[in-house]
């Protein structure tokens, strides 16, 4: 399984942070398979991220980023809102799924997916809506998983993730504050480790992505990722020395 999580900070800045175990049914590979890219560049103002059947999500990503590139082309542009991509990102993966395991009712669909006849993936989608100078405007976060055929549905908070996601939504709704780009991206690395400590579907190895209205999309460099990893395991250590230190009981005058 996995974890991907994106959030929103402050500044019109949406993050994406992902870790990168391979499992392989309910088995989790050694960590030295903590390699698989659940990251992706779509724009410089879009990502998304992936849980679920790896290889078949990351067949329909290849064709979808083409298909991409020619609208963009056609289109004379480089960016488009986030609602038209989520839409041509439905289209291929239907079209893919109708290819590869013929066409089906809704309810041959979901049944095939429910009894992994067929693979199940989620995708989180994440990007701006463009104003009406084609500029980017209101920021979303969409996903679409194989359960619905695809269909795109916004979500509401200004956080979103998918996977193995019990611990990170309570983390999550307990302390997210849509603050500083370096505080929001600490509290999603946060959720992968605890997340990591109790179920080892999900890696300590993560990778971590971030753009807004101003900025393009770029990862964060090793470096980053090493640092912001370090400070959540401090806030542990500070955190167990505060539960389990012994008070000192003031002495009587």
């Amino acid at each position: 399984m996995t974890l991907g999580i994106v959030l929103y900070a402050k500044d019109d800045r949406i993050i994406l942070i992902s870790d990168k175990r391979v499992t392989e049914g309910s088995y989790a590979m050694s960590a030295h398979g903590d390699m698989v890219q659940k990251i992706h560049k779509v724009t410089d103002k879009c990502g998304l991220t992936i849980a679920g059947d790896a290889g078949a999500a990351t067949a329909i990503i290849e064709v979808f980023l083409k298909e991409l590139e020619l609208d963009l082309k056609r289109k004379n542009t480089k960016v488009l809102p986030v609602t038209e991509i989520a839409e041509l990102f439905r289209k291929v993966a239907v079209d893919h799924y109708t290819k590869w395991y013929k066409d089906m009712s809704m309810s041959e669909w979901v049944s095939n997916v429910k009894n992994d006849v067929i693979p199940h993936f989620r995708v989180l989608l994440a990007g701006f809506d463009n104003d009406e100078k084609g500029k980017p405007s209101k920021r979303k976060i969409i996903e679409m998983t194989s359960y619905r055929r695809f269909s795109p549905t916004i979500c509401t908070v200004n956080f979103s993730t998918i996977g193995i996601t019990s611990i990170a939504q309570y983390l999550l709704y307990r302390f997210y504050k849509e603050e500083e780009e370096n505080v929001v991206a600490g509290l999603g690395a946060f959720c992968i480790l605890e997340t990591n400590s109790q179920d080892d579907g999900v890696g300590d190895n993560f990778h971590i992505a971030s753009f807004s209205k101003k900025s393009a999309f770029k990862f964060y460099t090793d470096h980053d990722v090493s640092r912001i990893k370090n400070r959540c395991n401090e806030l542990k250590t500070e955190l167990q020395t505060a539960l389990y230190s012994t008070p000192k009981v003031k002495e009587e005058e």
